[in-house]
């Protein structure tokens, strides 16, 4: 009996032994895979994390910021727009109201905060929507840095680690640091420095409770809660902040109640407070090309040019004040458009008010109606209502084309205005008695102009304009247009005979400016007779009459005798660098030149025969404020001082008495000249005090020709007389200075022929020393002809063939005509 009773026992024993070692062994099977998941999963989640140590050194991008000379903004290039701001800058108030709308147990959690979580989740599900978040300031860092995908759980479990070692690594202050440097609070704005001038205007050591609470209330949803587009809501959310400042003790419920009931002044406030787009792209040009654009767009660079915000505020004007005068001698190109009888009954039909209309502001109208017998139109702009006079469009000509023909009139305002025509006017004063606007008819210049202004002594560009409007055509015709100087060229030339070695020419020199034919240099086998722009010759015509009055006959006879190599060769010493064609069209200006080469070569006259290398950046300097760039300009004296001031005498000629003698209301010493191209194409004005040269180009961008007349003292003169006129009115009237070696002796001012002592009349005419004329010599020099050489007839038939001038084989850009 016992041993029957004790066998089912022991196989109940064993089946329970089994099952419990099976489990055991299972337990610890699975145990030991779950410790290696874990163990497999912690090394996924961390794999390819940043090094915690490396955000001691963070550097994320920053913008960089283009600097005038005054200080104020010019522009600013950027990936991301953020100012990077020290912890220790940015008020307390600011940093509270971020932490109470994100992460109230900020300063007392380890980087994950679960009773954070279970309190955002109770008041999202509460208010059935997303209003408070759940991730904290740490982990919202480490989301910005790690760049992970906000809605996917591996991501978030690599920020909460990623969170928690940050915390075992960098202090509070730190980690507060980068957040308030990295969170993009919309509108491109990148940190709360950037955000506190985007909104507010201001830096962010100057924002208040309500400004931070406005700003924190962000972080959640820049576009939703734009303050911007979304103002109620924006206002929403930072009542929130503001409250939740209040129960977090940062801030007394006096506080919160003064924060609440505080009006947002909110806006979209442009950084930019200079507009020199033209002097802008060129400088970023420069950076790109020096730094590449990693450096230019995220590496904070401080750039600080020589651009003059005043200056370039004048020659803007100056430049739509010359264009605008050159479009009205242009003539009228008709409206915009042509509007249906629909649509022109619908104009007519709506009421009458001041409307939407900003004096000054150019802007399209319809016209309405025309009276023949008031002669004057009506126009209208939306639900304003207009008139123009006959008297305001009596410069409304058409085009002309032939620049023979003589310019029509315009006889009456029909000729000018249909009904139905949509043109472009300037709205001037609003009649409240007759509910109307005065009117001006204006028109989008077809021409194009150029200035540049640079400082004498430095060679600092203070004023750089490379078109009339820069959203329309970036091409600068400053820096990359090649367009013939006309007579603006001759300085050269003239300095080139002064300053010639064997050859002595003064400016009394006499040279015959009478008919004389060349070998064409465009077409070979013909022959080419210079002529002067009046058509006429002058006889015996001294150096400083024939640069004053811009005598071609006079410049090319000139050139032949010193010689086109040698001319060039000098060209090339005062800066000249582009190609200059090997004939004597090149007396005529023939050979395409920049803006900048050719004012930095009258700087040479105006700075004692040094060349300058011009300036634009003067220094940059790192994210740390360390300068990288010092600007060096290199400076060569090229020339003598005595050449430079002498021609520099001869060129205050040309405004006392010559082409640019509109320059004398101005009232101060100047020196400079005319330019005028083939068929009026390109109109210049050169010149320059003795504290700033000014270049001034007028073109058309096909090469057309600008109008009859349009010479460089009609169509550019005005331009250069405006600028220079507003830019050097603070500054005194300096006379040139006179170099050591230069003399001065009196002379007839027609004949050049030195006046004894005692002698009445003439004028103090300037010499190298040693080659002053004395009482009763002949002032002659070089080569000129005798004045019995000269044929008093006008004809060129009459006129001996000369030989042709040796090399000079290269064809020019066009065949020289009259310049001026």
């Amino acid at each position: 009996m016992p041993s029957s009773q004790t066998k089912p026992t022991g196989r109940r024993m064993g089946w329970l032994g089994r099952i419990l070692i099976w489990g055991a062994g299972l337990t610890l099977v699975l145990a030991i895979l779950a410790a290696g998941a874990a163990v497999v999963g912690w090394f996924y989640i961390t794999d390819n994390l940043p090094r915690v140590e490396s955000l001691t050194d963070y550097r994320p991008p920053t913008v960089t910021r283009v600097i005038a000379a005054d200080g104020s903004l010019m522009a600013q290039y950027y990936h991301q727009r953020r100012f990077l701001v020290p912890i220790n800058q940015v008020p307390r108030q600011v940093i509270l109201a971020f932490v109470a709308a994100e992460d109230g147990n900020f300063f007392k959690h380890q980087g994950i905060d679960l009773l954070g979580i279970l309190r955002a989740a109770i008041a999202n599900i509460q208010a059935g929507r997303v209003v408070q978040g759940a991730s904290t300031i740490s982990q919202q860092v480490a989301q910005a840095l790690l760049h992970t995908p906000a809605k996917v759980w591996v991501a978030k479990l690599k920020e909460m680690v990623f969170a928690w070692k940050m915390e075992k690594t960098l202090s509070k202050e730190e980690i507060l640091y980068i957040y308030l440097n990295e969170i993009y609070l919309g509108h491109g704005a990148y940190g709360v420095e950037a955000a506190a001038r985007t909104y507010f205007g201001k830096p962010a050591n100057e924002l208040d409770i309500a400004e931070a609470a406005l700003l924190a209330g962000l972080v959640q949803a820049p576009s939703r809660y734009s303050p911007l587009r979304h103002p109620r809501r924006a206002r929403t959310r930072q009542v929130y902040v503001i409250g939740r400042m209040a129960e977090e003790g940062f801030i007394t419920k006096e506080q919160a109640r003064a924060a609440m009931d505080q009006p947002m002044d909110v806006e979209l406030h442009s950084p930019r407070t200079v507009m020199a787009p033209y002097y802008e792209e060129a400088v970023r040009q420069w950076l790109e090309e020096r730094y590449g654009s990693k450096l230019l767009y995220e590496g904070g660079l401080t750039v600080h040019t020589a651009c003059d915000p005043a200056m370039t505020a004048a020659a803007k004007a100056a430049i739509a004040a010359g264009l605008a005068e050159l479009t009205h001698r242009q003539g009228y190109f008709g409206p915009l458009k042509r509007l249906s009888p629909e649509a022109l009954a619908q104009a007519r039909s709506r009421p009458v008010g001041p409307g939407e209309v900003a004096p000054g502001a150019r802007q399209e109208a319809v016209v309405t109606a025309v009276d023949r017998g008031k002669q004057r139109a009506e126009l209208r702009l939306g639900a304003a209502r207009g008139y123009i006079g006959f008297d305001q469009v009596k410069w409304a000509h058409p085009p002309v084309k032939d620049l023979s023909a003589p310019t029509p009139r315009v006889k009456s305002i029909e000729e000018v205005f249909a009904p139905g025509d949509v043109v472009l006017v300037r709205p001037e004063k609003y009649s409240a008695n007759t509910q109307s606007w005065s009117l001006e008819l204006v028109q989008e210049p077809v021409s194009q102009a150029a200035l540049l202004a640079l400082e004498n002594h430095t060679g600092r560009v203070r004023v750089m304009i490379g078109g009339s409007n820069f959203d329309k055509s970036q091409y600068n015709r400053a820096l990359q247009a090649r367009r013939q100087p006309g007579s603006a060229f001759k300085p050269l030339i003239y300095a080139a005979a002064l300053d010639h070695p064997t050859k002595v020419y003064t400016a009394s020199t006499q040279i015959l400016d009478a008919p004389i034919t060349y070998d064409d240099p465009v077409k070979p086998g013909e022959k080419w007779r210079p002529k002067n722009y009046s058509s006429r010759f002058y006889g015996p015509t001294t150096v400083r009459q024939a640069l004053a009055h811009s005598r071609n006959v006079v410049t090319v006879k000139l050139l032949s005798e010193l010689g086109i190599s040698y001319v060039i060769n000098y060209a090339r010493r005062l800066g000249i660098t582009s190609e200059l064609y090997p004939n004597l069209s090149l007396a005529l200006g023939t050979s395409g030149l920049s803006l900048l080469e050719l004012t930095l070569a009258y700087g040479v006259f105006d700075d004692q025969g040094i060349l300058m290398d011009p300036v634009f950046v003067e220094r940059v300097n790192d994210r740390n404020g360390v300068e990288i760039y010092q600007s060096a300009p290199q400076k060569r004296q090229v020339i003598s001082p005595a050449t430079a001031y002498l021609v520099t005498h001869l060129l205050q000629g040309v405004i006392q008495e010559g082409t640019g003698r509109s320059m004398l209301v101005l009232k101060r010493p100047l020196a400079g000249k005319t330019g005028t191209t083939n068929d009026l194409r390109d109109a210049w004005f050169m010149g320059y005090s003795p504290q700033l040269i000014c270049g001034v180009w007028v073109g058309q961008d096909d090469n057309s020709p600008l109008g009859k007349r349009e010479t460089g003292a009609r169509a550019a003169g005005p331009i250069w007389r405006e600028f220079m006129g507003q830019a050097l009115k603070d500054q005194p009237a300096e006379d040139f200075p006179v170099p050591e070696g230069v003399v001065f002796a009196r002379v007839d001012r027609n004949t050049g022929v030195p006046i004894a002592a005692g002698g009445k009349g003439g004028f103090f005419e300037s010499f190298k020393q040693g080659r002053e004329p004395a009482p009763g010599e002949d002032s002659g020099g070089g080569q000129s002809e005798k004045p019995q050489d000269f044929l008093q007839s006008e004809s060129f038939g009459a006129a001996p063939v000369a030989p042709a001038v040796p090399g000079a084989t290269q064809r020019p850009q066009a065949l020289p005509a009259p310049g001026h």
